[in-house]
């Protein structure tokens, strides 16, 4: 409960008027009016109302440097908190609340910055990478001093003692107004402890039901027995209630561990499981980890292309810098030709320079005739973003490449293009239409949670036209 004291102040404090910002925490940003029901957040956006459940909400403000203000102020009040708790004994009760409620707020503050990042001014920003490079320090220093704590002689033994909220420093606005208080008069049941042994039934239908009150609320006391159990699973259904019951939890620091044996896993349904799980960490370790998922196996079924594919849209520019490494340190053919694939369907121009780099004729160090194939494909997936490059290869050396990039040059701005020249003037006259474009594609991208289509990967499998056709 102590994790989300931060997030319920800030509903606490939303009123009822004027467009707020609602970020959450798999990244997306709404705008519109906000109000609370229950334990759920309304947005009224301009194309309709959106419900979210509060516990997926990161931040709700009004500017974006409210937000920057926002996460600064988080930061203090962690350092605040363990300023108090190591000023207090091992055995003391109160020290182990607060430094845990430090450690949760550190979290929920680095959560919110890496969204922010990628939203906000050049000023704006430079002052959230020196937030971002105080966390780590802090959250190291806490988490000494947690196990510190508990190494404490008896301290593990000791009954838990009820501590007032008031003791932990938090500083909580309340509404002015109160709402009626929900009776539960029902008996409350065996508990989640319960359901751990439920995850092993031979009915899939009882094992999603396990998984779902596993899931509401979080249950961290579980994530070993969710990771085994998801290791066996094949379910579709099944795989997708694990998947949402592990990504309430705090995963990240046991992706090394727990979770380690999913870096190899080939099982299909289990692959792209893992993959929807990763895009609902914070995307820099999202990211790092998808990346070494992709490296460990690199995706052979068009499912998991796809799966990739989407997660690497929506970790971009990140997603580029992962693939630069998965292409560099890799040196099977058919490996690097899935990168490359991975790198077209990006759409993402900034890895223009990467598909230069692997654009190797046959007969050149490193080439192969499916690698060079695929990498003319992989600019053409570019559309008319990649005319810059198509003007420098153009002019290479090479007779292959420079005739590749000539009947590319005519088939991407279906113009009859005969030179360096007449494809700089073509660049000139609609660059302003491509980048228009490429904005309202990247803004409608966003808009659907970054899908791709199974069918951006078929160019892939067409043949190498002769460029004296």
């Amino acid at each position: 409960m102590m994790r989300r004291l931060w997030f319920v102040a800030f509903l606490l404090a939303l009123g009822s008027g004027g467009t707020r910002t609602v970020v959450t925490r798999d990244g997306k940003i709404l705008e519109g009016t906000v109000t609370r029901e229950g334990a759920v957040v309304v947005v009224a956006t301009a194309d309709g109302p959106v419900r979210l459940p509060a516990q997926t909400v990161v931040a709700i403000f009004e500017t974006y440097p409210d937000a920057r203000r926002e996460a600064a102020s988080r930061l203090g009040q962690a350092k605040k908190l363990f300023e108090e708790a190591t000023a207090k004994p091992d055995h003391d009760p109160l020290r182990r609340r607060l430094l845990a409620v430090s450690l949760d707020i550190c979290r929920e503050t680095r959560d919110l910055i890496q969204i922010l990042e990628g939203h906000t001014s050049a000023t704006e920003r430079a002052e959230l990478i020196e937030l971002m490079r105080q966390l780590p320090q802090l959250m190291r220093l806490v988490r000494d001093a947690k196990g510190a704590t508990a190494t404490a002689e008896g301290s593990l033994d000791d009954p838990i003692e009820p501590v007032p909220l008031d003791s932990l420093g938090l500083e909580v606005k309340f509404p002015s107004t109160t709402q009626d208080p929900t009776e539960v008069k029902e008996a409350l049941g065996t508990g989640q402890v319960a359901m751990i042994g439920e995850l092993a039934s031979t009915e899939p239908e009882a094992r999603v039901l396990a998984a779902r009150k596993l899931t509401s609320p979080p249950a961290p006391h579980a994530l070993p027995a969710l990771s085994k159990v998801m290791q066996k699973e094949s379910d579709r259904d099944v795989l997708a209630a694990l998947v949402e019951a592990i990504a309430r939890l705090d995963v990240e620091p046991h992706l090394k561990s727990e979770f380690a044996w999913m870096l190899g896993e080939d099982e299909l349904n289990r692959r792209i499981a893992i993959i929807h799980l990763g895009r609902r960490l914070p995307s820099r370790a999202a990211c790092d980890f998808l990346g070494e998922c992709f490296r460990t196996r690199p995706p052979t079924h068009i499912q998991v292309r796809v799966a990739f594919a989407s997660a690497f849209r929506k970790f971009r520019p990140r997603s580029i810098e992962v693939l630069r490494e998965a292409l560099v340190k890799s040196k099977d053919v058919a490996a690097r030709a899935e990168v490359v694939r991975q790198l077209g369907v990006l759409r993402d121009r900034a890895a223009l320079p990467l598909l230069k780099m692997t654009l190797v004729p046959a007969a050149g160090a490193g080439g192969s005739p499916d690698l060079f194939r695929v990498s003319i494909f992989a600019i053409e997936s570019l559309g008319k973003a990649s005319v810059p490059l198509l003007v420098e290869l153009m002019g290479d050396p090479n007779s292959a490449i420079k005739r590749q990039a000539q009947a590319l040059a005519k088939r991407i701005t279906e113009e009859e293009v005969d030179g360096i020249d007449e494809l700089q003037k073509w660049w000139a006259r609609n660059r302003r239409y491509v980048d228009e474009d490429e904005k309202e594609f990247w803004k409608e991208q966003e808009k659907k949670d970054f899908p791709v289509g199974a069918d951006e990967f078929r160019i892939f499998e067409r043949r190498l036209p002769d460029p004296r056709d």
